[in-house]
């Protein structure tokens, strides 16, 4: 799960419970800049070392972002998203979308000319934001607030620490303000975080077969657990076998004729060669001339080494291999949040018809970046034009805890988005379907004398589906009725992951990318892929079937909520300590372990049937696909 650079984090800073700047007579009225209700106010401000005022002469690029008329723009993505509306699938072009709810000229320009009357210089004005450019006095002057420095585990920041505030005369034009809270250096260099205190590798370790399916390869040198002997895994499945596993082999489908886009904010150069490396290697097919377009802003620094995106587009391909792919690199040039300008570009020039994001930029509560209101109008924005999004739920469980409460993962949490949880997927002989169970798996280490299974080293942390409920987004309609009141919570509240696929990286999909090695050369290598950002573009590869299947979806939640639960894998529990608990053996340079999957204790997932915070409705099926079949 791939994280924004520590310099494009921006934190919100638009609800802070603080004393505000004292107001003079005979100033304009000014009105707040209204935020997400029940998020908290910046941790920089509340928790971060304050270490004085900031320089009044420092520069500040500020994004407004403009709100047309959201309330007719989120009424209409309901209702072309919602298969119950007469509106259903009446979907707009980028330009009826910004002709029909974005702002008008003349509220541009007067946005535009309060800001050039504070002293802020306008560096570009849109539909969608005017970016504006000054110092932090003249900034403090628009803004109705104070700035003061301060750092935050260390990195150094400006922050903005009154609520932030507008004329009264542009209030109902301003959505969100960015910008004002920012890290403005990196954190003091300090030794890497070590591994923990596991024991160098023997060198008698026993080595994996590396079976080609699950099932029926015991491994008779290792210890027994939960009274059963213990299986190898296999070292990775191929796209082939995770097709056959989830029912698409046989259907006729291979995405043709769908664009899934790649949110990614690394030039990562080797994602094209490394795909088509794979596929040649594997009996995939490789991407044709025209089916694999990057989208690369100029500021943007070529990476040699492939990762999380180049990851995501393997599994989109493995999935949907003849699904077209929109590898969409952001900046932060023009909103100063590379994340969202990769959505927005999707968005405004209808690059693909499936979207997935492999990416984490905060979460509620906590850390939450103030550009949420500006994401959640893309999100409305991709519905109204058919657009299906789907985002990573995280893996890091239900999250930790924040302001009292669990946090989850944004943009997984927003309840315009198809939140994919993760699964751990066992595959048999000939591709066929075994088991899977929600992503939360234990592990424990092979002893130094390989005669018994250790308990892992004090700091552990096990790997898990992020899930849970949100303490921001109120339960949204699709998911009335179908996630149990005990999760939602009073008042019900939007609660995820929506569905699941593979993700567990000790039982998961191939991939090939090319890496740095220990001497820091870089080559080429096959193995594991996994987390959650494997099953978010995974999944975004069965939405791209059902969209040459069906039509376009856009936003696919009301659609797959409505499927009766049959069509979707019910995802089971493991049984704890039992002869019938499933685990199995992985070994890695040397090292084996033993893994339990769905046995992490701390990932404070729940179960339920039909629903769950691990898996949401489950992973897919052959009926899932066949539901959406055109009627004749």
């Amino acid at each position: 799960m791939r994280r924004p650079r520590s310099g494009s984090i921006v934190l919100l800073a638009s609800l802070l419970i603080l004393p505000a700047a004292p107001a003079f007579a005979g100033e304009p009225a000014r009105v707040p800049v209204r935020g997400l209700d029940g998020t908290r106010s910046t941790h920089v401000v509340l928790d971060g070392t304050d270490t004085g005022p900031a320089d009044p002469a420092a520069q500040v690029t500020a994004q407004v972002f403009l709100a047309g008329d959201a309330r007719k723009l989120a009424g209409y993505a309901r209702a072309v998203s919602d298969p119950r509306d007469p509106r259903y699938g009446h979907f707009l072009t980028p330009e009826e979308t910004r002709a029909r709810f974005g702002p008008a000229q003349d509220r541009i320009d007067a946005v535009s000319s309060w800001l050039r009357g504070t002293g802020l210089s306008v560096v570009s004005a849109g539909s969608r934001a005017v970016v504006a450019q000054g110092t932090v006095a003249a900034a403090a002057a628009a803004f109705g607030t104070r700035f003061r420095t301060f750092t935050y585990y260390g990195f150094p920041y400006r922050a903005a620490v009154d609520p932030i505030t507008v004329p009264a005369a542009v209030g109902p034009d301003v959505l969100t303000v960015t910008g004002l809270t920012v890290a403005t250096g990196s954190r003091p260099a300090g030794p890497p975080p070590g591994r923990g205190s596991r024991a160098a590798a023997r060198s008698a370790a026993p080595v994996s077969p590396c079976p080609d399916h699950y099932g029926d390869t015991p491994a008779p040198e290792l210890p027994s657990a939960y009274g059963h002997p213990v299986q190898w895994a296999p070292c990775g499945y191929t796209p082939r076998q995770v097709r056959d596993a989830y029912g698409i082999t046989g259907t006729g489908l291979t995405g043709k004729g769908v664009t899934i886009g790649i949110v990614s904010i690394g030039n990562e150069i080797n994602t094209l060669p490394d795909a088509n490396r794979f596929a040649a290697d594997h009996g995939e097919p490789a991407f044709a001339p025209g089916q694999f377009t990057a989208y690369v802003p100029p500021d943007a620094r070529p990476e040699e080494a492939s990762g999380e995106f180049a990851m995501d587009v393997q599994a989109a391909h493995a999935l949907a291999p003849e699904a077209d792919i929109a590898f969409v690199v952001g900046s932060r040039a023009r909103y100063g949040d590379d994340v969202l300008d990769a959505i927005v570009q999707i968005v405004d020039r209808h690059l693909a018809d499936v979207v997935s994001g492999s990416i984490i930029v905060g979460s509620t509560p906590g850390y939450a970046p103030d550009a949420v209101l500006a994401y959640e109008r893309a999100f409305q924005e991709a519905a109204v034009e058919g657009i299906t999004v789907t985002f990573a739920s995280g893996d890091s469980g239900g999250g930790g805890t924040e302001d009292g409460g669990r946090s989850v993962e944004y943009p997984a949490s927003s309840p315009w988005v198809t939140a994919v949880g993760g699964t751990t997927l066992a595959i048999g002989r000939g591709g066929s379907y075994l088991w899977e169970i929600g992503w939360a798996t234990d592990e424990t280490y092979l002893s130094d004398d390989g005669g018994s299974w250790v308990t892992a080293p004090p700091g552990y942390q096990g790997k898990a589906s992020g899930g849970g409920t949100s303490t921001v987004f109120p339960q949204p309609f699709y998911q009335r009725g179908v996630v149990p009141g005990s999760f939602a919570g009073t008042p019900p509240m939007r609660t995820l992951p929506d569905v699941a696929a593979l993700a567990d990286p000790d039982l998961c999909l191939l991939v090939g990318e090319t890496d740095y090695d220990f001497d820091g050369g870089l080559s080429y290598k096959v193995g594991n892929g996994g987390g959650t950002s494997l099953s978010s573009p995974a999944f975004a590869g069965v939405e791209a079937l059902l969209v040459q299947e069906h039509g376009p979806l856009g936003f696919a939640n009301p659609a797959l909520y409505a499927r009766p639960r049959w069509a979707y894998h019910a995802i089971g529990e493991n049984p704890a300590g039992t002869p019938d608990t499933v685990a199995f053996a992985v070994e890695q340079r040397g090292f084996v372990d033993l893994i339990t999957p769905g046995q992490y204790a701390d990932s404070n997932l729940v179960h339920a049937p039909g629903y769950d915070t691990v898996t949401g409705l489950g992973s897919p099926t052959r009926k899932l696909l066949d539901s959406f079949r055109r009627r004749p």
